[in-house]
């Protein structure tokens, strides 16, 4: 179980918000192995829920890595790499249960293995970004005594 806290923020709302998502679905990955009652219906979810994580990563490893790129983050390249890796890693297991057939065990492992990634990715390298970001000043609407609305 991943608990989000502030260490995990990047200054950025959206790769914040994304995160978060992420993270939520591989919490209820876990709870998922965690139910030790689960009906057929409930491991098939749990395989979809993999396929899901995977195309998720995808889409956020492209926002996070343009992000990156355009704040000129110093660990740019280091995060590239680890998200391939990240994704091989998804492959490997995805290959590993068309060969040997799906299993609890290998659903467990590759929850382990994703909860520690994420967990150490995300406070060593995408927390990185947190001061690359320009700070926003909030908006403002300036008040014009005598005006409407004023």
């Amino acid at each position: 179980m991943i608990v989000w806290t502030e260490q995990y923020e990047t200054g950025s709302a959206e790769l914040d918000q994304q995160h978060r998502l992420l993270i939520d679905n591989i919490n209820l990955l876990g709870d998922q192995l965690r139910d030790q009652n689960r009906t057929p219906e409930e491991l098939e979810f749990a395989v979809h829920l993999v396929d899901y994580l995977e195309a998720y990563a995808k889409i956020h490893f492209q926002n996070e890595e343009r992000c990156m790129k355009s704040a000129r983050c110093p660990v740019f390249a280091e995060n590239r790499a680890e998200h391939v890796r990240f994704l091989g890693f998804i492959g490997d297991y995805k290959r590993r249960c068309e060969a040997d057939g799906f299993s609890t065990e290998l659903l467990s492992e590759l929850h382990r293995v994703i909860v520690n990634w994420i967990k150490g990715h995300i406070l060593k390298v995408d927390t990185q970004l947190r001061p690359c970001l320009v700070p926003t000043i909030p908006r403002i609407a300036a008040v014009v005594p005598g005006q409407p609305g004023s």
